[in-house]
C-alpha cells in the first residue's frame, strides 16, 4: 500500500464546528476530517480513470489530519489517561491500575493532544462575535448575532492517503488536486477557511505493537463507524472484527467515548443519514486475540474507511505505562485559571479591544495623510473618490492595479503625482476606504 504525506497550514483562521447547528454553544472539531480531502479531490470525479476504485472501494483513504508539533505527529488525549481530581501533574493508565484503593477520586482527562514522548499540546481557539449585514438600511441586522470559534492561522497539521493498487495516473491526479491553496471549514466566504497544502515526509509517530499476549489494547486514532451483520449502525464492540466474541472485550477497563453527526453532501446539496461513531481517542481493551486478529485490527475496523475512519493503534508505547507519570505541557502562551470560566467572553473582548485600537492607527494614519496632502487633491470629485471606494470594497484580488487603471484612463483628470502618492501611501484596502469617506467631507468643508 502506498501512502502519501501531506501538511496543512492554516493561512488564515478556520471555524470547524461539530454539527451544522446555528445556535446554543456549538462544539468545535480538534481535528481535521478526512472526508474534506476527500471532498477537494471528488470535484474532478469524472477525470479519473477508475472513479468507482478511488472514491468508493476503499482502496483510497483519506485520513484525518492532526495537529504537527515540532515535526512530531500529535494524538488525542488518550481517555484511559486519569488523574487525582485536585492533582493534574499525576497521571495512571486506567486499564493498567491493579489497586483502585489507593486514589480517593479519578477524573478523566478528556482534552487536548499528546505526542508519543507523552508531551502534552493544548489546541487554543479564537472568538469574534459577529453580525449579519442588512442591506437595506446599511448596518448590522437586528437580532443576528452570532459567534465563531476558529483555530488560529499558522496552525499545521498533517494527513496521509493510502492507495492500494491504484491507477499511478489516478494517484497523480489525486496529488494535483490536493497540493495548493484551498478553502476548508465554515465561512469560507468570509474572512475564514484559508489554507495551503503541500507535499511533505511522514512525521515522528507511535507505531502498533502487534506482539501476541494475553491483553490487547486498542487505540482510536481516528473515529470508529461500526455495523452490525445487518448493517445497522451500533456501538457494540464485537463488531470491530470478523469472530470477535463477547469474552474477548474486556468492557470494564475500556473508556470509550461515542457521538453522532449528520454530515452534508455538498454534490448532492443534502444532508445524508446520520451516523453513531465511537470518537477518536477512545481505549479499547481486548484479550485473547488471535495473531491473524491483530493482523486485521491494524489494517482498520468499521465503514466508511475511505473518509479516515477506522484506524487504530494496537498496543502502543504512550499507553502501556504501569506505574504514575507525568505530561510535560507545552502551550504557545500562558493561561490563568481564571479565564478557563469564561474563555469566549475573554477572547471575544481581546479581539475588540485589539481592533479599536488597529481603527484607531488607521484614523491617525488618514488624518496624516489628508494634513499632508489635503490641497494637492482639491480637485478630485466626490464622485471619483466613491469610485475608488467601490473598487477597494469589491472582490478584486488586486485592487490597487485596479484603482491605477481607474485613475488613469485619462477620462479622470489625476496627475502622475497624485497617482503615486495615493498608492503609495495607501497600501492597505481599509486605508483607502477611510480616506475616500474623509476626503469629500475635507473637500465640502474648504
Amino acid at each position: 500500500m502506498k501512502e502519501l504525506i501531506f501538511n496543512v497550514e492554516f493561512l488564515s483562521d478556520i471555524v470547524l464546528p461539530a454539527s451544522s447547528n446555528t445556535e446554543g454553544n456549538i462544539e468545535q472539531l480538534d481535528f481535521i476530517p478526512g472526508s474534506n480531502f476527500l471532498g477537494m479531490v471528488a470535484r474532478d470525479y469524472a477525470e479519473f480513470h477508475d472513479s468507482f476504485n478511488v472514491f468508493h472501494s476503499g482502496a483510497v483513504r483519506f485520513g484525518d489530519a492532526t495537529l504537527l508539533v515540532d515535526g512530531q505527529a500529535t494524538y488525542k488525549m488518550p481517555l484511559s489517561f486519569f488523574h487525582e481530581k485536585l492533582n493534574k501533574t499525576q497521571m495512571v493508565n486506567h486499564h493498567l491500575i491493579k489497586d483502585f484503593s489507593q486514589f480517593k477520586q479519578l477524573k478523566q482527562k478528556r482534552k487536548g493532544y499528546i505526542t508519543q514522548n507523552l508531551q502534552e499540546v493544548a489546541l487554543e481557539y479564537n472568538y469574534a462575535q459577529k453580525s449579519a449585514y442588512d442591506k437595506n438600511e446599511r448596518r448590522s441586522k437586528d437580532g443576528s448575532m452570532y459567534g465563531y470559534s476558529s483555530i488560529p492561522a499558522g496552525t499545521m497539521w498533517q494527513f496521509s492517503v493510502k492507495c492500494d493498487e491504484v491507477n499511478q495516473e489516478d494517484i497523480e491526479r489525486i496529488v494535483k488536486n490536493l497540493v495548493g491553496k484551498r478553502r476548508l471549514g465554515k465561512s469560507k466566504s468570509s474572512q475564514y477557511g484559508q489554507i495551503i497544502i503541500s507535499e511533505a515526509t511522514k512525521a515522528k509517530m507511535a507505531k502498533s505493537n502487534l506482539e501476541q499476549g494475553t491483553t490487547t489494547v486498542l487505540y482510536a486514532k481516528s473515529r470508529i463507524a461500526l455495523v452490525d451483520a445487518e448493517g445497522n449502525p451500533t456501538y457494540d464492540l464485537k463488531y470491530l472484527l470478523e469472530g470477535l466474541e463477547e469474552s474477548n472485550i474486556v468492557w470494564e477497563k475500556s473508556q470509550i467515548k461515542t457521538s453522532t453527526y449528520t454530515p452534508y453532501n455538498g454534490a448532492m446539496q443534502t444532508k445524508t443519514y446520520s451516523r453513531v461513531v465511537i470518537n477518536s481517542g477512545s481505549v479499547i481493551v481486548l484479550q485473547n486475540l488471535s495473531s491473524e486478529q491483530l493482523v486485521s485490527l491494524e489494517k482498520g475496523v468499521g465503514v466508511y474507511l475511505n473518509e479516515g475512519f477506522g484506524e487504530l493503534l494496537v498496543n502502543p508505547t504512550f499507553l502501556a505505562n504501569e506505574d504514575l507519570f507525568s505530561l510535560n505541557e507545552v502551550k504557545n502562551k500562558e493561561e490563568s485559571k481564571a479565564l478557563e470560566i469564561t474563555e469566549d467572553t475573554v477572547q471575544f473582548l481581546n479581539n475588540r479591544e485589539m481592533k479599536k485600537r488597529e481603527t484607531l492607527d488607521l484614523a491617525t494614519l488618514v488624518h496624516d495623510f489628508i494634513e499632508k496632502h489635503e490641497k494637492f487633491y482639491r480637485n478630485i470629485s466626490n464622485a471619483q473618490w466613491g469610485t475608488i471606494r467601490s473598487i477597494c470594497s469589491g472582490t478584486s484580488r488586486n485592487f490597487r492595479e485596479a484603482i491605477r487603471d481607474y485613475i488613469s484612463d485619462g477620462k479622470v483628470t489625476w496627475k502622475t503625482e497624485q497617482i503615486e502618492s495615493l498608492l503609495e501611501e495607501g497600501k492597505s484596502r481599509a486605508f483607502i476606504q477611510l480616506l475616500t469617506m474623509q476626503m469629500p467631507k475635507v473637500r465640502g468643508e474648504k
